[in-house]
Parts: C-alpha cells; sequence; structure tokens
C-alpha cells in the first residue's frame, strides 16, 4: 500500500483503484505518469488541483520506492561496449 493518503482521489475517481493492485510494478509507475500528461491532443481537462497533487505524490513515491521503473533501461547493443565504461577505446 501506499502512504500517499488516496481517499479523496479515490472516491472521485474509483477507477483509479487500480493503482493499488498494480504498486510496485512498472505497469503502476507507467499508469501514474500517464495521468499527469496530455494524452488526448489537448482535450484532457485536467484533474482537480487536490487530486492533481495527490497524483504527484503518489508518482513520487513510487519512484522513492522503486527507482528501477522511474527510467527506461538501456537497451545493451554490441559494440556499446566503450561507451559504458567511458574509455573512449572502440
Amino acid at each position: 500500500m501506499t502512504e500517499t493518503d488516496t481517499r479523496a482521489l479515490y472516491e472521485r475517481f474509483p477507477h483509479l483503484r487500480k493503482i493499488d493492485l498494480i504498486w510496485g510494478t512498472r505497469e503502476c509507475r507507467d499508469y501514474v505518469f500517464r495521468l499527469m500528461t496530455d494524452t488526448r491532443g489537448g482535450t484532457r481537462q485536467g484533474f482537480p488541483r487536490e487530486h492533481a497533487l495527490t497524483i504527484m505524490s503518489l508518482l513520487m513515491e513510487h519512484d522513492r520506492h522503486f527507482p528501477e521503473f522511474e527510467k527506461e533501461p538501456r537497451e545493451f547493443r554490441w559494440g556499446d561496449e566503450h561507451q559504458r565504461r567511458g574509455s573512449g577505446r572502440y
């Protein structure tokens, strides 16, 4: 469960309870992040300030507890060893 108080958010937007079911996964991080971004070409109204702050708090809490999901892992490609090691040699 989360430390963030989600009662008012879930009362107003019951479908967001999904967050509790997927908490601690990459899917959750992506889902909460998408809630804070306009994915509807400018037609999204956005959340009321109180709920937007709760969602932002959830995102920050998730990143704090599960930092491995904060950034996409860089895919390793053969020939990139010099960049990974910082040696500058090929």
